[in-house]
């Protein structure tokens, strides 16, 4: 009997080489095993006594390399010899016969061995043993049911020999002592086998990993497999009856067919089997060779894509995941290989460069750590418990990790879970799309369309949360695919990891260098991101403690939605903020689930039925906002939020984005540096949204989000975080809408400004008004209920600017203010008397005179517009900016209620002097259109009915001054003799300003060429007034003001006085006047003399002025005087006209 001889010759054979040459294996003059190679030197057939010699590869002698604590190999020759002896007596082992005998000789299997391994060696029974066992799978077969049996049986009884551990006990004296109770051959070499991971001497390593082989061709050769499995393999079928062909599945008697089988139904087999399955998993971790059908499904993939990996520590494994995606992979591998990713899933010691390379990190953190040591460690928990552990994991560990992730994402089988849970969806919508992670996209896909079970969306849930997809695109091989493209256009510059590149993708999805097929995949995978707070690890890391302090925790997913709510309640709010690495992240994250309804759980369950009533599929955001008035409660109450947000960081309103994206690139790039814009990049866009390069579709863009925004002012996130107190102080009654507040907010602000009190509205609620206001002056459409009331008026007075939305509308509706309705008038009446109040609310007087107004007038907002008319005279300003400053101006003239200035100093004199005026512009707001108001008040300062106040007299005697250099701000004289002008002084119309067209005008009343009664009659007025007063004669006062110095200095202006006094120097002859003052005071007396001759006086007040001012005054004022006395002295001489009536009569 052989079988001591021939195992011990293994033994030492294998203590020499590697895996050695025990015959002539076809294909194979050197086998690589472990680490190190060895070459045989002689090749000795093995008869059963004969042991081959074999010597290192750097040529030392056999015996002189052995380790100090290595046992005698000789020694462990002459032990197994003298059992050899004995073991020739022992009996009843079934199939010992065969033993002895040569398998290429035995009548089961002599024609396979011709068949298949005719080139080796006959004589050696091991290298038959494994070409036969180790031939192809379709070679394999061709084994006959008798020769499959016989092996099985060779093998069992080689592994179950009572005399295994005396030959074993010689390599493995050592390592036996973890196994003292341990008797039996088979028991003896499954427990060594289970702490191989923990040998050290090299030689009974070795050894164990040649039996390894032979253990792992049939399930029954391991210790307790068979009792733990026996029920499982009947239940499902995986049993292999000796010699049946008709189940033979390819693998005959292996164990490999057998567990293979196990594997694919591990669900369905009983707890004491699945851990035994576990098990023979783990210890075939080291060698892809000993899982039987791995190594057939993947023996041409193996050398197709790891031919230069040596098989060990798990390499192979690794390298066929590597390449488990490539279409080149076959079938059968691939189908092999997720079965062993279920078995890592159950118990991650199967996986062994994770369990080597994450070692440290394993023992430090005792995630491994079990109380039973018959537990399994699942995949999922370990990648928990390394990550929540605060041991810093290692290069290769994060590796390790990393590709398991992905592998998971790959092959929807290897998650038993998807498999179980979503089998009726995979079948129905997703057959075929199995590989590189198809199906779970295709998954994800129906996630998003509400057609998963609850149980498959939770699966496809856990497994996004366990592989952490959110936080690196490579982790998802399919979509990493489909936005290879995109990520090169958009991303270059971004390292992969932490989220950074799916954050850049979301970001720039509406860019135009975004492929479709990447957008849609990405949103598959936001939309269960954005339902579980951990599938967002950024988010998840940096809002944890603000979760905990605010939110109660943040560890279920079903309260994601309510979480994220709660934080974003918590992201603007003054006493319990957000930290800012929180509301950083919350931004970001508020920004890429604005680009689809479906990314936001809580507006698209609550706004489910406005979606279906009022949107189409496309563009729901942007539905929602345009009837955001029109939305239900529960829907309005989480749109509001949204809508605020979008106001405030641009790049949430994605259609907005897509519009404006070069825009913003390039008027302003500042505003986006920043990671919230806070509102700034909006009022940007909306600042340049009328300049002649702005894109007309980011223009139309800016002004529906404007209206959108006016139908609640909290919607403005800029105008409610400062104005939010001043509308609660002062405006609480004003309701939500936006264009309410606003009217009530300017008002105050007018009033304040008015009775010249300090400002009662705070200064950053003033220059949000002033915005917004600005914004109302340029777009008529952003002012609802103007733009309503003058609707029909724009269409019919001015129909080029009934569409348009700029300030062209507003102010063709100011030019035409006597044609408009009265409706209309009304509202832009209230529109003009706000903007005349505060000049600086002027969109269009802001945006025509912007350069003067920097140079000269910047700190006068309230009186910016009479310090940019004063700088009209000095012909600072160019056409466009004079023009605005006048028409702005004229208004102020014909109606004082727009004239802020006049309101302030004459408010009291025309309540007194001019009561029936106002009580009448009261009742007819029209009526004050033709400067009635300022006539009155011109007639009783210079007819002298009645004194003005002193501010009131200076304000009227300016205003009649500016009138005489520019007529067309005397609307009563404009209209009188405007047509007049055009016609006869149209050489000195421009430019306007100077006095010239009053002059010329005087001329043709004096060359009697002025016939038009109403005209004369405003001329005649206004050189009245100069009488008065010499300063509102322009041109005479510059002639003159050197002689006022000399002559007159000391006489006071008004009531004509300083004019008494030149004409009394002009008639002196002792006093020389300067020549042109001298020549137009001569002038003025002519026109005067014409002037009563033509228009004798209708008041007192022209008759005196009359008389005054006549050559013949004197003559005038002896006449008068004598009249005067003639009637005294007859009164005196005559007595009294009645006779006397006694005092009883008058009683009676």
């Amino acid at each position: 009997m052989q079988l001591i001889l021939i195992v011990l010759a293994w033994i030492v054979h294998l203590s020499k080489s590697q895996r050695g040459q025990l015959g002539p294996i076809p294909g194979q003059d050197k086998l690589r095993f472990g680490e190190t190679n060895f070459k045989v030197r002689d090749q000795n057939e093995l008869t059963g006594n004969e042991i081959p010699v074999a010597v290192p590869f750097n040529g030392g002698a056999a015996g002189n390399n052995i380790a100090p604590n290595v046992p005698n190999l000789n020694d462990a020759i002459r032990n197994v010899g003298r059992v050899a002896e004995t073991a020739k007596k022992i009996a009843g082992i079934p199939g010992q016969a065969g033993l002895t005998e040569r398998l290429s000789s035995s009548p089961q299997c002599s024609e396979d061995y011709l068949k298949i391994c005719s080139d080796v060696s006959r004589m050696n029974n091991f290298a038959v043993l494994e070409c036969l066992q180790n031939s192809n799978k379709d070679t394999r077969l061709r084994l006959s049911p008798e020769c499959n049996h016989h092996l099985w049986l060779y093998k069992n009884n080689v592994t179950q020999d009572r005399r295994f551990k005396e030959a074993a006990a010689t390599v493995c004296r050592k390592e036996l002592d973890k196994c003292p109770d341990i008797k039996a051959g088979a028991e003896l070499l499954s427990c060594l086998i289970e702490n191989s991971d923990d040998i050290q001497n090299t030689h009974c390593r070795q050894f164990v990993g040649r039996m390894e082989v032979v253990v792992f061709s049939d399930f029954r050769l391991m210790r307790d497999f068979y009792d733990k499995c026996s029920e499982s393999v009947s239940k499902t079928g995986c049993g292999v009856v000796s010699g049946n062909s008709e189940q033979d599945d390819g693998e005959g008697h292996s164990q490999g067919a057998t567990i293979h089988c196990l594997e694919k139904n591990l669900r369905t087999v009983d707890k004491s089997c699945r851990g035994a399955l576990l098990r023979v998993a783990e210890l075939s971790a080291d060698d892809y060779t000993k899982d039987r059908a791995l190594y057939f499904a993947c023996r041409e993939d193996r050398e197709r894509f790891c031919e230069k990996e040596v098989a060990g520590n798990g390499r192979i494994y690794k390298c066929l995941m590597d390449h488990k995606k490539d279409k080149h992979m076959s079938d059968p591998c691939f189908e092999a290989l997720s079965v062993r990713q279920k078995m890592v899933a159950k118990d991650v010691k199967i996986d062994k460069s994770l369990v080597k390379n994450c070692k440290h990190e394993i023992k430090e953190s005792h995630c491994l750590s079990r109380p039973d040591a018959s537990l399994e460690v699942t995949l999922s928990s370990l990648i928990l418990c390394l990550e929540e552990s605060d041991v810093q994991l290692s290069g290769e560990c994060e590796s390790e990790l990393f590709d398991i992730r992905r592998s998971l994402m790959e092959d929807y089988k290897v998650n038993a879970e998807i498999v179980a849970n979503c089998k009726t969806e995979i079948s129905q919508n997703c057959d075929g799309l199995r590989r590189e992670g198809k199906t779970l996209h295709c998954l994800m896909q129906k996630g998003m369309k509400q057609t998963l079970s609850k149980e498959c969306k939770t699966a496809v849930r856990d497994l996004l949360r366990e592989v952490k997809a959110g936080s690196d695109y490579r982790l998802d091989p399919y979509l990493a695919e489909v936005c290879q493209k995109s990520i090169s256009a958009l991303c270059s510059n971004l390292k992969a990891g932490k989220a950074k590149v799916i954050s850049c993708l979301l970001d720039n999805v509406d860019s135009n260098l975004m492929e479709e097929k990447c957008a849609s995949n990405l949103y598959e995978l936001q939309y269960f991101i954005s339902r579980d707070f951990k599938l967002d690890p950024n988010l998840a890391h940096s809002c944890e403690a603000d979760a905990n302090a605010f939110c109660g925790g943040m560890d279920a997913p079903d309260r994601s939605s309510e979480l994220f709510s709660c934080l974003h309640g918590h992201l603007h709010n003054g006493n319990e903020g957000l930290s800012p690495e929180c509301a950083t992240q919350m931004h970001r994250a508020l920004r890429q689930r604005a680009s689809d309804v479906s990314l936001n759980p809580t507006i698209e369950q609550n706004c489910r039925g406005d979606l279906g009533r009022l949107c189409d599929v496309n563009k729901e955001f942007d539905c929602l906002q345009t009837h955001f008035a029109e939305l239900e409660d529960k829907c309005k109450i989480v749109m509001q939020p949204f809508i605020t947000e979008e106001s405030e960081d641009i790049r949430m309103n994605k259609a907005l984005m897509k519009a404006c994206s070069p825009m913003l690139k390039k008027y302003c790039k500042a505003e986006l540096k920043r990671k919230v814009d806070e509102g700034e990049a909006l009022d940007c866009l909306i600042s340049h949204k009328s300049d002649p390069e702005m894109d007309a579709r980011c223009t139309a863009g800016i002004e529906h989000f404007q209206i959108v925004l006016l139908t609640d002012y909290t919607l403005t996130f800029k105008f409610k975080q400062a104005c939010r107190d001043d509308v609660d102080e002062y405006c609480k009654g004003s309701g939500k809408s936006k264009e309410a507040v606003l009217s009530c907010l300017s008002e105050k602000i007018r009033n304040q400004i008015l009775k010249e009190e300090p400002p009662l509205i705070s200064e950053g609620c003033r220059a949000q008004v002033k915005f917004e206001v600005l914004q109302q002056s340029e777009d008529i459409k952003l002012d609802p209920s103007l733009y309503k009331a003058c609707k029909n008026d724009l269409n019919s007075l001015c129909p080029s600017h009934s569409t348009s939305m700029t300030d062209a509308a507003l102010e063709c509706l100011r030019k035409n203010d006597g044609k408009i309705s009265e409706k209309c008038y009304q509202k832009v009446f209230d529109k003009q008397k706000e903007l005349e109040e505060k000049p600086d609310w002027d969109y269009h007087l802001m945006q025509t005179c912007k350069r003067y107004i920097k140079m000269y007038c910047e700190s006068t907002d309230d009186e910016m517009l009479d310090c940019l008319y004063g700088h009209i005279k000095e012909g600072h300003l160019d056409q466009a900016c004079r023009e605005t400053v006048l028409v702005r101006m004229m208004e102020r003239s014909r109606n004082s209620r727009l004239n802020p200035t006049l309101k302030r100093v004459c408010y009291l004199d025309m309540g007194r002097l001019c009561p029936a005026i106002r009580e009448e512009a009261r009742e007819d707001r029209k009526m004050d259109l033709q400067g009635a108001m300022i006539s009155c008040l011109q007639d009783h300062m210079y007819a002298k009915k009645e004194p003005l106040s002193p501010q009131c007299a200076k304000y009227i005697r300016h205003f009649t001054m500016e009138t005489a250099l520019n007529y067309e701000l005397d609307p009563q004289l404009k209209n009188a003799c405007g047509d007049i002008a055009k016609k006869k002084c149209h050489k000195v119309l421009i430019p306007p300003g100077g006095g010239l067209v009053v002059e010329c005008l005087k001329d043709l009343v004096e060359t009697k060429e002025l016939t038009d009664p109403k005209c004369r009659k405003q001329i005649l007025k206004l050189m009245s007034e100069g009488v008065a007063d010499i300063h509102v004669d322009p041109p005479l006062a510059a002639a003159c003001a050197l002689d006022l110095t000399h002559y007159c200095n000391g006489v006071p202006q008004g009531q004509g006085q300083q004019m008494a006094c030149l004409l009394e120097a002009l008639e002196d002859s002792s006093v020389t006047l300067q020549a042109n003052c001298e020549k137009m005071l001569k002038d003025r007396k002519e026109l005067w003399e014409y002037a009563a001759e033509v228009a004798p006086p209708e008041t007192l007040g022209e008759l005196y002025l009359q008389i005054h001012h006549s050559p013949s005054r004197n003559h005038f004022f002896v006449s008068i005087v004598s009249f005067i006395a003639g009637v005294l002295f007859f009164g005196i001489c005559c007595g009294r006209a009645t006779r006397s009536v006694p005092q009883m009569v008058k009683n009676k």
